[in-house]
């Protein structure tokens, strides 16, 4: 988004805390986000003993001091900045933040607070702000009830150039290492509520196709490996990957697939996938769980959908698109469709949004 802003022609400066590295860390961000950074970077001082901590509670109370010391330090820091508008995803910043820069602040939200109580205060608070933009129109009519703040959904993007691959599938899946035959690829985390589980069962029943799973930490590759007992040959995981190789995975496979359930209301109504828009711009037919959140965005020219957390229903859908000699037709739509998705049109509806014409 700073970049898609960045090159509307506004002045952007990022705002972030001053983190402890890992070991592992990337030289640069540019090379870690696979996008040339064309912004201001301000790295703030905070409190973090995250990395120090491995165990509940401390863990948690780690999380909310590198949090507060952080959002002190950038409420101290904007205050004596010049600015024509605050954009922020930090509740917390949003909280202190309403009193102090008022019509000059907009908060991004992705999700609600599960108690009510909690969901009014901030709605209360929120009216304060210039408004608020959501990902999507489930969580827009959650926040309505909460708020009477001006409001704009705005879906993720995604950057199309990244999926523009000229490298045969045949040469890809060898430079990946990946198996011949049909080929069907997950990107993404593997928390339970991306439907993962179900995946992984439903592969049991279309043994001749493998399904290739990119991303993941490696605890989320234990927890998956312990839910379902038993990992069927056929599936293949991957692991993380560095952001540029991920075009490649989606452009080596002939189909992609998003198995959200539909048991949690993040998955159901709020998200926004952005494998979704990486997904449409990768050109390749697209298997989705019939829910709202996906509905929002896809339609039945444009993917093919499978009951949710039906494993059994995965499977067939799988089995549908992989036998449809039209199934192209969908994917080109898709193709079509995501270029009004972009990061740089976003940006543009949300400048639009802040400046009072929508």
């Amino acid at each position: 988004m700073c970049d898609a802003l960045a090159e509307n022609g506004h002045e952007v400066e990022l705002i972030i805390p001053d983190r402890v590295q890992p070991d592992d860390a990337p030289d640069s961000m540019d090379e870690y986000f696979d996008s040339p950074l064309n912004f201001e970077i301000t790295r703030l001082p905070c409190l973090d003993f995250l990395s120090r901590s491995s165990r509940q509670p401390f863990l948690r109370f780690a999380f909310y001091l590198q949090s507060v010391t952080f959002t002190l330090a950038a409420l101290a820091y904007t205050l004596r900045s010049d600015r024509d508008w605050l954009y922020s995803r930090a509740l917390l910043f949003a909280v202190l933040g309403a009193p102090l820069f008022g019509n000059s602040l907009a908060v991004e939200l992705h999700r609600r607070p599960s108690r009510d109580r909690v969901a009014a205060f901030l709605g209360s608070v929120l009216q304060h702000t210039r408004g608020v933009v959501v990902i999507s129109k489930g969580l827009r009519d959650e926040w309505q009830s909460f708020t009477n703040a001006p409001m704009l959904v705005a879906p993720d993007g995604v950057r199309l150039e990244r999926f523009t691959i000229e490298s045969s599938k045949l040469s890809l899946r060898t430079e990946l290492s990946l198996p011949d035959g049909e080929l069907v690829c997950y990107a993404g985390s593997l928390k339970p509520w991306k439907g993962v589980d179900t995946l992984v069962e439903a592969a049991k029943n279309v043994p001749e196709v493998t399904i290739c799973l990119v991303g993941g930490t490696a605890d989320q590759q234990d927890r998956l490996e312990t839910a379902v007992e038993t990992i069927p040959d056929n599936v293949e995981m991957v692991g993380h990957v560095h952001p540029d190789q991920v075009p490649k995975y989606l452009a080596a496979s002939d189909a992609l697939i998003l198995p959200n359930t539909a048991e949690r209301a993040i998955s159901r109504r709020y998200t926004s996938p952005l494998k979704l828009f990486e997904y449409m711009a990768a050109g390749r037919p697209i298997i989705a769980t019939d829910i709202p959140s996906l509905r929002e965005v896809l339609n039945n020219s444009s993917a093919y959908f499978a009951l949710p957390d039906s494993s059994g229903s995965l499977a067939d859908s799988i089995r549908q698109v992989l036998d449809d000699p039209d199934a192209s037709k969908a994917a080109s739509h898709a193709r079509e469709t995501v270029k009004q998705y972009t990061w740089k049109h976003r940006a543009e509806n949300i400048v639009e949004f802040l400046q009072g014409g929508v």
